[in-house]
Protein backbone atom coordinates (compact mmCIF):
# COMPACT_ATOMS: atom_id res chain seq x y z
CA UNK A 1 0.00 0.00 0.00
CA UNK A 2 1.22 3.68 -0.82
CA UNK A 3 1.17 5.36 2.22
CA UNK A 4 1.28 9.47 2.28
CA UNK A 5 1.04 11.24 5.82
CA UNK A 6 1.66 14.67 5.99
CA UNK A 7 1.01 16.82 9.02
CA UNK A 8 0.86 21.02 9.29
CA UNK A 9 0.10 22.66 12.18
CA UNK A 10 -1.08 20.08 14.19
CA UNK A 11 -3.68 18.90 11.69
CA UNK A 12 -2.77 15.20 10.16
CA UNK A 13 -4.19 13.80 6.83
CA UNK A 14 -3.44 10.68 6.47
CA UNK A 15 -3.60 8.83 3.11
CA UNK A 16 -3.85 4.86 3.35
CA UNK A 17 -5.02 3.93 0.63
CA UNK A 18 -7.74 5.80 -1.14
CA UNK A 19 -8.69 6.91 2.79
CA UNK A 20 -8.04 10.43 3.69
CA UNK A 21 -8.75 11.57 7.29
CA UNK A 22 -8.95 15.60 8.36
CA UNK A 23 -7.67 16.40 11.66
CA UNK A 24 -11.77 16.65 12.75
CA UNK A 25 -11.71 13.03 11.52
CA UNK A 26 -9.20 11.82 14.16
CA UNK A 27 -10.61 11.36 17.66
CA UNK A 28 -8.63 13.21 20.06
CA UNK A 29 -8.78 10.48 22.30
CA UNK A 30 -9.02 6.59 22.13
CA UNK A 31 -12.36 6.39 21.04
CA UNK A 32 -15.23 4.98 22.81
CA UNK A 33 -16.04 0.86 22.74
CA UNK A 34 -18.86 1.05 20.43
CA UNK A 35 -16.09 2.85 17.61
CA UNK A 36 -13.26 0.84 18.42
CA UNK A 37 -14.68 -3.17 18.40
CA UNK A 38 -12.24 -3.95 15.59
CA UNK A 39 -9.32 -2.28 17.45
CA UNK A 40 -9.83 -4.52 20.94
CA UNK A 41 -7.98 -7.75 21.35
CA UNK A 42 -10.95 -8.46 24.11
CA UNK A 43 -12.82 -10.68 22.40
CA UNK A 44 -10.17 -11.73 19.91
CA UNK A 45 -7.93 -13.42 22.23
CA UNK A 46 -7.27 -16.77 22.52
CA UNK A 47 -5.15 -18.93 25.52
CA UNK A 48 -1.74 -17.19 26.06
CA UNK A 49 -3.49 -14.15 24.65
CA UNK A 50 -3.01 -15.87 20.92
CA UNK A 51 -4.72 -14.49 18.32
CA UNK A 52 -7.65 -16.07 16.92
CA UNK A 53 -9.25 -13.33 14.40
CA UNK A 54 -8.27 -10.34 12.13
CA UNK A 55 -8.77 -7.91 14.80
CA UNK A 56 -5.84 -9.29 16.82
CA UNK A 57 -3.46 -8.77 14.25
CA UNK A 58 -3.85 -4.80 14.24
CA UNK A 59 -1.97 -2.71 16.84
CA UNK A 60 -3.79 -2.40 20.23
CA UNK A 61 -3.66 0.09 23.18
CA UNK A 62 -2.03 -2.52 24.69
CA UNK A 63 0.98 -2.25 22.52
CA UNK A 64 2.08 1.55 23.04
CA UNK A 65 2.77 3.87 25.68
CA UNK A 66 0.59 6.57 26.93
CA UNK A 67 1.56 8.90 24.13
CA UNK A 68 0.11 6.95 21.20
CA UNK A 69 -3.69 6.98 20.62
CA UNK A 70 -5.00 3.88 18.60
CA UNK A 71 -8.10 5.09 16.13
CA UNK A 72 -10.15 2.86 14.03
CA UNK A 73 -10.15 4.60 10.49
CA UNK A 74 -12.82 5.78 8.79
CA UNK A 75 -14.31 3.28 6.81
CA UNK A 76 -11.50 0.90 7.71
CA UNK A 77 -14.09 -1.88 8.77
CA UNK A 78 -15.29 -1.79 4.79
CA UNK A 79 -13.76 -3.41 1.68
CA UNK A 80 -15.74 -1.57 -1.48
CA UNK A 81 -14.08 1.49 -1.91
CA UNK A 82 -11.41 1.24 -0.55
CA UNK A 83 -7.84 0.19 -1.38
CA UNK A 84 -5.55 -2.20 -0.14
CA UNK A 85 -3.00 -2.58 -1.95
CA UNK A 86 -2.20 0.84 -4.43
CA UNK A 87 1.59 1.15 -4.56
CA UNK A 88 2.87 3.31 -7.57
CA UNK A 89 -0.83 4.05 -7.78
CA UNK A 90 -1.50 0.91 -9.86
CA UNK A 91 -4.94 -1.31 -10.29
CA UNK A 92 -4.41 -4.94 -8.02
CA UNK A 93 -6.86 -7.36 -9.62
CA UNK A 94 -6.55 -9.12 -6.59
CA UNK A 95 -8.67 -6.35 -4.66
CA UNK A 96 -11.70 -8.11 -5.52
CA UNK A 97 -10.94 -11.69 -3.46
CA UNK A 98 -10.74 -9.61 -0.51
CA UNK A 99 -13.68 -10.43 1.83
CA UNK A 100 -13.00 -8.75 4.70
CA UNK A 101 -11.08 -5.54 6.02
CA UNK A 102 -9.74 -3.81 9.01
CA UNK A 103 -7.57 -0.82 9.42
CA UNK A 104 -6.37 1.32 12.09
CA UNK A 105 -3.52 4.00 12.78
CA UNK A 106 -1.47 4.74 15.65
CA UNK A 107 -1.39 8.72 16.36
CA UNK A 108 0.80 10.67 18.37
CA UNK A 109 -0.22 13.76 21.35
CA UNK A 110 -0.23 15.83 18.35
CA UNK A 111 -2.24 13.70 16.14
CA UNK A 112 0.35 12.97 13.53
CA UNK A 113 -0.13 9.28 12.32
CA UNK A 114 2.82 7.09 13.28
CA UNK A 115 1.97 3.18 12.14
CA UNK A 116 -0.93 1.99 10.63
CA UNK A 117 -1.96 -1.52 10.41
CA UNK A 118 -4.56 -3.31 7.81
CA UNK A 119 -5.73 -6.82 8.62
CA UNK A 120 -7.59 -8.26 5.28
CA UNK A 121 -9.61 -11.76 4.78
CA UNK A 122 -9.12 -12.95 1.10
CA UNK A 123 -11.34 -15.75 -1.05
CA UNK A 124 -8.56 -18.03 -0.30
CA UNK A 125 -4.60 -18.37 0.01
CA UNK A 126 -4.34 -18.62 -4.16
CA UNK A 127 -5.72 -14.75 -3.81
CA UNK A 128 -3.32 -13.41 -0.90
CA UNK A 129 -0.24 -15.28 -3.29
CA UNK A 130 -1.96 -13.66 -6.13
CA UNK A 131 -1.98 -10.16 -4.11
CA UNK A 132 1.83 -11.09 -3.68
CA UNK A 133 2.92 -11.48 -7.38
CA UNK A 134 0.78 -8.46 -7.73
CA UNK A 135 3.19 -6.26 -5.82
CA UNK A 136 6.30 -7.80 -6.90
CA UNK A 137 5.45 -6.95 -11.00
CA UNK A 138 4.44 -3.35 -9.53
CA UNK A 139 7.40 -3.11 -7.53
CA UNK A 140 9.38 -4.06 -10.53
CA UNK A 141 7.22 -1.67 -13.88
CA UNK A 142 6.32 1.25 -12.18
CA UNK A 143 6.36 4.01 -14.03
CA UNK A 144 9.49 6.54 -13.80
CA UNK A 145 7.57 9.69 -13.77
CA UNK A 146 3.89 11.46 -12.42
CA UNK A 147 1.41 8.21 -12.35
CA UNK A 148 -2.20 9.62 -11.89
CA UNK A 149 -4.26 7.89 -9.26
CA UNK A 150 -6.96 5.58 -10.72
CA UNK A 151 -10.07 7.33 -8.38
CA UNK A 152 -8.75 11.61 -8.50
CA UNK A 153 -6.78 11.76 -11.21
CA UNK A 154 -4.03 13.25 -8.84
CA UNK A 155 -0.39 12.66 -10.16
CA UNK A 156 2.35 11.46 -8.09
CA UNK A 157 5.75 9.64 -8.52
CA UNK A 158 7.24 6.59 -7.10
CA UNK A 159 10.64 5.44 -6.54
CA UNK A 160 11.73 2.37 -5.05
CA UNK A 161 14.69 2.19 -2.89
CA UNK A 162 16.70 -1.21 -2.58
CA UNK A 163 14.80 -3.84 -0.47
CA UNK A 164 14.60 -3.01 3.02
CA UNK A 165 14.45 -6.34 4.67
CA UNK A 166 17.17 -8.55 3.52
CA UNK A 167 18.61 -9.36 6.94
CA UNK A 168 15.25 -9.24 9.02
CA UNK A 169 14.63 -12.25 10.73
CA UNK A 170 11.89 -14.60 9.20
CA UNK A 171 9.09 -16.08 10.60
CA UNK A 172 8.26 -19.39 9.74
CA UNK A 173 4.84 -19.99 7.84
CA UNK A 174 4.75 -16.32 7.20
CA UNK A 175 5.88 -14.84 3.85
CA UNK A 176 6.88 -11.22 3.80
CA UNK A 177 6.91 -8.15 1.06
CA UNK A 178 8.74 -4.81 1.85
CA UNK A 179 8.83 -1.80 -0.43
CA UNK A 180 11.24 1.20 0.98
CA UNK A 181 9.94 4.06 -1.31
CA UNK A 182 9.81 8.06 -1.72
CA UNK A 183 6.41 9.48 -3.22
CA UNK A 184 6.46 12.97 -4.57
CA UNK A 185 3.24 14.61 -5.30
CA UNK A 186 2.23 17.16 -7.90
CA UNK A 187 3.88 20.45 -5.91
CA UNK A 188 7.01 18.18 -5.50
CA UNK A 189 6.82 18.05 -2.31
CA UNK A 190 8.07 14.33 -1.31
CA UNK A 191 7.54 11.55 1.26
CA UNK A 192 9.55 8.69 2.43
CA UNK A 193 7.83 5.24 3.62
CA UNK A 194 7.54 1.91 4.81
CA UNK A 195 4.91 -0.74 3.72
CA UNK A 196 5.32 -4.02 4.77
CA UNK A 197 2.78 -7.05 4.07
CA UNK A 198 2.44 -10.66 5.73
CA UNK A 199 1.13 -13.64 4.03
CA UNK A 200 -0.11 -16.47 5.89
CA UNK A 201 -3.29 -18.64 3.88
CA UNK A 202 -5.86 -16.50 2.87
CA UNK A 203 -4.92 -13.71 5.56
CA UNK A 204 -3.02 -10.80 4.39
CA UNK A 205 -1.47 -7.68 6.80
CA UNK A 206 -0.16 -4.78 6.24
CA UNK A 207 1.82 -2.76 8.75
CA UNK A 208 2.55 0.79 7.56
CA UNK A 209 5.50 3.07 8.71
CA UNK A 210 5.01 6.77 8.27
CA UNK A 211 8.14 7.42 9.61
CA UNK A 212 10.31 4.66 8.66
CA UNK A 213 14.24 6.34 9.72
CA UNK A 214 15.08 6.36 12.83
CA UNK A 215 13.89 5.38 16.12
CA UNK A 216 9.81 4.32 16.18
CA UNK A 217 7.69 4.75 19.32
CA UNK A 218 7.51 1.62 21.09
CA UNK A 219 5.42 -1.23 19.49
CA UNK A 220 5.38 -3.88 21.57
CA UNK A 221 8.24 -2.98 23.27
CA UNK A 222 10.17 -2.43 19.78
CA UNK A 223 11.30 0.44 18.23
CA UNK A 224 12.80 -0.93 14.86
CA UNK A 225 10.62 -1.50 12.21
CA UNK A 226 11.91 -5.15 11.40
CA UNK A 227 11.38 -5.83 15.30
CA UNK A 228 7.79 -4.36 14.88
CA UNK A 229 7.11 -6.54 12.22
CA UNK A 230 8.30 -9.39 13.46
CA UNK A 231 6.10 -9.12 16.14
CA UNK A 232 2.68 -8.54 14.14
CA UNK A 233 4.44 -11.45 12.03
CA UNK A 234 4.40 -13.75 14.95
CA UNK A 235 0.87 -12.33 15.67
CA UNK A 236 0.04 -13.72 12.00
CA UNK A 237 1.50 -16.95 12.92
CA UNK A 238 -0.10 -17.91 15.45
CA UNK A 239 -3.52 -17.24 13.71
CA UNK A 240 -5.56 -20.98 14.29
CA UNK A 241 -4.73 -23.16 11.16
CA UNK A 242 -8.83 -23.45 10.72
CA UNK A 243 -8.35 -19.43 10.49
CA UNK A 244 -6.09 -19.19 7.76
CA UNK A 245 -7.29 -22.22 5.59
CA UNK A 246 -9.61 -21.72 2.38
CA UNK A 247 -13.08 -22.24 4.01
CA UNK A 248 -14.53 -25.27 2.71
CA UNK A 249 -16.56 -25.93 -0.18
Amino acid sequence: MRVAWSAVLGAVIVGVGSVGIAAADVPARAPSASGTSAASSDTSQGPARRPTSLPSLLVQPRDTTSALDIHLLPNGDQVKGQATLDLCNQTYPSESLRVQRLQDVATDSSGNAILSTEAVLYRNAAATKQAFRELSRVAKSCPKGPTPDPENGSTTTTTFHPTPDTDWPQTPTVEREAFSMTTTDASSSSTDSLAVYLRRGRVLLGVYFSKPDGAQPPIDGHTKPADIVSAFATRVAQLPASFVADPAR
